[in-house]
């Protein structure tokens, strides 16, 4: 019998030690079982990381101005995908949500989205025409037009005044010159987006949030704007009202014909290949803090579950909690296993039970397979 383990990512446990409990488990139960560990990560740098272990690949280092014009040291993955050299960059570190703990609405009303574009021009100044971005939820509202700005473009206020890099170009945007980013990026550049959402988990400081009247005034400003460009440049991007828009930042690739994809782990699956090594299995186990209509916006898990069941793979899942609460995302799942723990900070016993008690769960499902089979 083959299993295949793939764990969510977690907030207060370590996802490699909770594949390696449930491993434990398993093999303790099924000694001749053959076990393949999903490759999963705690990296902080989220999606590439996952690719790096999975693909292989060297990481780049630049210095960079994130969300609020601090200096920064970052990196990204530059790896081989179908015969070319490929730059994966998350935007976590550049503009995530983490790095709004602390700071005051003013703040975030102007950081930028600058940094980005940073990214993007040391890979292509490095030579590397195959840029993948892997974006999720931000700290900034900008609409993406700093990015737009640290490529080339130009953005004008009403009174034809530049508007400076190093702040919010969407509060005073009227019109957007984007001839710059033809110049910047070489011919034939292709650059991929990943709505990625599995990775970014709130921040546990409290932080501040635009209030109603800051959100509207930008997401006016960023339909405005767009029409604009819509109409100069012969495009058709539509952000909606009360979607987002202004936060999503993939927007502003579209605007200079980037390919937009929804989910990231899905494109990993596919570059990577996990997609066939899923397949090929007897039984997908997966684990995740909270199994609730929450924890299924981890699109890992989602996505996983997904395949696995097209291909009539049973799937179970083991976590922490079971909230009963996610509608029809139970069908993705064969069974599921709690441990009842509580989500919260754990010290070091607690880290040695909640691993007792998922190598425990593993050996319980393995064995009541082997009953059954």
């Amino acid at each position: 019998m083959k299993f295949i383990i793939a764990p969510g990512k977690y907030r207060h446990a370590s996802s490699r030690k909770i594949g390696q409990a449930i491993y434990s488990g398993i093999s303790r139960a099924l000694p001749n079982a053959e076990i393949v560990t999903m490759p999963v990560t705690d990296s902080e740098y989220g999606m590439p990381a996952l690719v790096k272990h999975t693909i292989g690949g060297k990481w780049a280092e630049l210095q960079f101005f994130d969300a609020f014009w601090q200096s920064k040291t970052g990196r990204y993955l530059v790896t081989s995908i179908d015969s070319q050299d490929t730059a994966i960059i998350d935007s976590e570190q550049i503009v995530g949500l983490d790095l709004a703990a602390n700071k005051k609405r003013k703040d975030l009303f102007h950081a930028t989205s600058h940094g980005v574009g940073e990214f993007i021009l040391d890979a292509v100044s490095s030579g590397h025409k195959n840029i993948v971005i892997c974006l999720g939820k931000t700290a900034v509202a900008d609409g993406g037009l700093g990015a737009l700005q640290a490529l080339g473009a130009k953005v004008y206020d009403e009174n034809e005044e530049l508007i400076p890099e190093g702040e919010n170009p969407l509060i005073n945007a009227y019109q957007i010159n984007l001839e710059g980013i033809n110049r910047v990026l070489p011919r034939r550049t292709k650059i991929t987006v990943l709505l990625n959402y599995s990775a970014n988990m709130e921040p546990e400081e409290n932080y501040e949030c635009l209030n109603k009247t800051q959100v509207s005034f930008l997401e006016d400003n960023l339909v405005y704007i767009t029409e604009k460009i819509n109409q100069k440049y012969n495009l058709d991007i539509h952000p909606m009202p009360n979607s987002d828009a202004i936060k999503t930042l993939a927007g502003a690739f579209a605007m200079i014909n980037a390919h937009i994809f929804r989910s990231s782990f899905e494109w990993v699956a596919n570059v990577t290949g996990m997609d066939q090594t899923i397949r090929s299995t007897d039984v997908l186990v997966t684990a995740t803090e909270t199994i609730s209509a929450d924890a299924m916006h981890d699109e890992i898990l989602y996505h996983l579950s997904k395949i696995a069941g097209t291909v009539r793979i049973p799937t179970f899942a083991l976590c922490n909690n079971f909230v009963d609460d996610f509608e029809d995302y139970e069908q993705l799942f064969t069974g599921i296993f709690s441990t009842q723990m509580v989500n919260q900070q754990m010290d070091s016993e607690d880290e040695k039970m909640i691993f007792g008690n998922y190598e425990s769960a593993a050996n319980q499902l393995a064995r009541t397979l082997t009953a059954f089979s």
